[in-house]
C-alpha cells in the first residue's frame, strides 16, 4: 500500500518552481513533503491575511532552551533583590551588604545579557526569513 497514493498536478511559472524547489532543499524537504506542510496550515489563518510562521523542531529546541537559561538566571537575579529588600525591612543588613548583594544580582543580569541577544537575533532571523519569504 502507498503512502500518499492521491497526486496533484499543479501549474506553476519557472520562478516559482525555482524557488519551491529552493525552499525545499533548504529546509532539507522533497517537494512533496514541502507541500504537505504548508497544507496543516491552519486555513482560518490564511483566510484572515495573517503571517504564518513554521519553525522547525531544531530552532523550536534551541528557542526553548535560551528561554529556559534566561528564565533561571532571571529568578535568581530577582530571588537576589527580593533578599535584599527583606532584609532591609528587618533591619538586619548595613550598607556594604546591600551593595554586595546588588553587585551579585547585576552581576546574574550580565549573565543573562548574552542569551538575551541570542535569542533576539534567532527570533530576527526567523522574523527576516518570513519576510523574504512573502517577498516583502
Amino acid at each position: 500500500m502507498e503512502r500518499h497514493p492521491k497526486q496533484i498536478h499543479v501549474r506553476m511559472s519557472e520562478a516559482e518552481v525555482e524557488r519551491a524547489k529552493r525552499l525545499a532543499t533548504d529546509t532539507g524537504m522533497t517537494l512533496s513533503d514541502l507541500i504537505r506542510v504548508l497544507l496543516q496550515l491552519p486555513s482560518s489563518s490564511i483566510e484572515e491575511g495573517a503571517r504564518l510562521v513554521v519553525i522547525d523542531r531544531t530552532t523550536a529546541a534551541k528557542l526553548t532552551r535560551e528561554m529556559r537559561r534566561w528564565g533561571h538566571h532571571y529568578n535568581q537575579a530577582v530571588h537576589a533583590l527580593n533578599a535584599i529588600a527583606y532584609y532591609l525591612r528587618a533591619n538586619d543588613m548595613d550598607t556594604e551588604d546591600v551593595l554586595e548583594e546588588l553587585d551579585r544580582a547585576s552581576d546574574k543580569l550580565a549573565v543573562m545579557q548574552p542569551g538575551v541577544e541570542a535569542l533576539r537575533r534567532s527570533v530576527e532571523d526567523v522574523a527576516g526569513s518570513v519576510i523574504a519569504a512573502l517577498g516583502r
